[in-house]
């Protein structure tokens, strides 16, 4: 307890000192601050909600590895609030991340007049707002169901109508914050790649937690190789899923050959953004599926840990390759921001995640959750 609360400590004070430099960075850049801010806080915000459907997923099908994984999922999920709240700054570069939110747009292009209906400030900040309001519920309800004892029933229905309501909010939410920033882009998939991509960020996340928890001997019998196996089975399912989405989508726009659809490949893949692409292939898939094919690896809480470490930063950069050639069309660059904003944001959602994980009611959920299962 003292060392996860020294942790929590530093992390605390390391995150707020990042985000201060940040936003001096940002005073010279402000339109680059908004752009990596956003890259880092959809990034924490998609393990906070992979996290939440993870923790619902594993409340309908059972198994030890909800087990397993109970106690950094249900941590992951309680930093909502607090990512919620980290946003907010993003309300004020609006006007530097979406060509549609700056006066006078519809004026400016053909395009954003006959879409103005839904890219709009007012109704974006509406639909802000009601997809917050929907994953708040649905996480203050499964905390508070895994709480008690109340029948295992109610906590499958809680779960059933919020994969319902993600899957509906989550499409909405790409579009809106990630597929608008090149407003003249659409794909059908990319909703669904959203959804698949956090609930991949949030099992990883969990990974990382467990096998570390496993390894100190701070979890006993469903640490054993064959429910670690388990883990490494899911992973290795969401990582064939995103690959398989993202192929699909890729294939599907560059056989149509359309101005709308391949103008948001352009600068990913005629310029140097084309070397991410590549890491993306080998370390968000190559690598990783060809670890998970041997058990040994599967069966080790270290190897474990590894690959969920290695997931994490596979999807930063894959958030980073979504959001950052938009602005930076010449190539691949680095900002400083990019890495004070992931320091800064990922240091105060650190802390409340430790804040959660050892506290007296996290006892109670991992009990309450056995029970139910």
């Amino acid at each position: 307890m003292e060392r996860l609360a020294s942790l929590r400590n530093r992390s605390l004070i390391a995150g707020s000192a990042s985000l201060v430099l940040c936003a001096l960075w940002g005073w010279f850049a402000r339109e680059q601050f908004f752009v990596s801010y956003l890259v880092a806080w959809l990034f924490f915000l998609g393990i906070a909600l992979g996290a939440m459907v993870d923790l619902m997923v594993s409340r309908l099908t059972g198994g030890a590895w909800g087990e397993l994984l109970l106690r950094p999922l249900e941590a992951a999920m309680s930093t909502l609030p607090a990512i919620a709240l980290l946003g907010l700054p993003l309300l004020l570069g609006l006007d530097q991340l979406y060509a549609w939110a700056r006066p006078h747009a519809s004026q400016a292009s053909e395009l954003l007049a006959h879409k103005a209906w839904y890219l709009n400030v007012p109704f974006f900040l509406l639909r802000a707002a009601l997809y917050f309001a929907v994953w708040l519920f649905f996480a203050h309800r499964m905390r508070a169901l895994l709480g008690s004892r109340t029948d295992a029933t109610q906590l499958r229905r809680t779960s059933i109508a919020g994969l319902m309501a993600y899957a509906l909010t989550v499409t909405f939410a790409g579009i809106d914050w990630i597929m608008s920033l090149t407003p003249q882009w659409y794909s059908t998939t990319f909703g669904l790649l959203t959804g698949i991509a956090q609930a991949l960020a949030g099992f990883a996340a969990a990974m990382v937690a467990a096998g570390v928890l496993v390894c100190r001997n701070g979890v006993a019998e469903p640490g054993a190789p064959r429910v670690l196996q388990d883990v490494g089975n899911l992973l290795l399912m969401f990582v064939l899923t995103w690959t398989y989405l993202a192929f699909t989508q890729y294939l599907i726009i560059w056989s149509e050959d359309l101005p709308d659809e391949i103008g948001w490949y352009l600068p990913r893949l005629h310029t140097s953004w084309y070397a991410i692409a590549w890491v993306l292939v080998v370390f968000h898939f190559a690598l990783p599926f060809t670890i998970l094919l041997f058990r040994r690896a599967k069966r080790s809480a270290v190897w474990i840990a590894g690959l969920g470490m290695l997931m994490l930063v596979a999807q930063w950069v894959d958030m980073l390759w979504l959001v950052a050639p938009t602005f930076r069309p010449a190539g691949f660059r680095l900002e400083w921001g990019d890495l004070l904003a992931t320091a800064g944001l990922g240091g105060i959602v650190l802390a409340v995640a430790l804040s959660r994980i050892e506290s007296p009611r996290q006892a109670r959920l991992l009990h309450g959750a056995r029970q139910h299962g």
